[in-house]
């Protein structure tokens, strides 16, 4: 394995995405708390419109607010009544559309790395 990384050094290309990397992760701590906040508000509202049969806590609204913001949608909880699933369907919507807000940042700095790739290689 340290033989593998070693060699990594010597791709240039891959050092361009490490520093690409390096810059949008500066984002990292408003990405969290955004994140943060999509959770709590969704988990209070889906908290308030279901009933205790079928969340019966807020960390299982919790739970169900990370799963569908993650997209894996394990299926074990999910809401019952109509304004739970509107509630659901406004989370999917707002957690594809904050999936992309990385993907832009690190597009963003790879283009920012890409045009300045004669200064960082040497």
């Amino acid at each position: 394995i340290l033989r593998l990384l070693k060699l990594l050094r010597r791709f240039e290309k891959f050092l361009l995405l490490l520093k690409a990397f390096r810059l949008a992760f500066e984002a990292l701590p408003v990405l969290l708390f955004t994140l943060a906040l999509i959770v709590l508000v969704f988990s209070s509202l889906i908290y308030i419109a279901e009933p205790r049969t079928n969340i019966g806590s807020l960390p299982w609204a919790m739970w169900l607010t990370i799963v569908t913001v993650g997209t894996i949608g394990y299926g074990d909880v999910v809401p019952q009544t109509t304004a739970g699933t509107l509630i659901v369907s406004t989370l999917v919507i707002v957690s594809a559309l904050y999936m992309s807000i990385p993907l832009g940042i690190v597009g963003s700095a790879f283009s920012h790395v890409w045009q300045n790739r004669h200064r960082f290689i040497l």
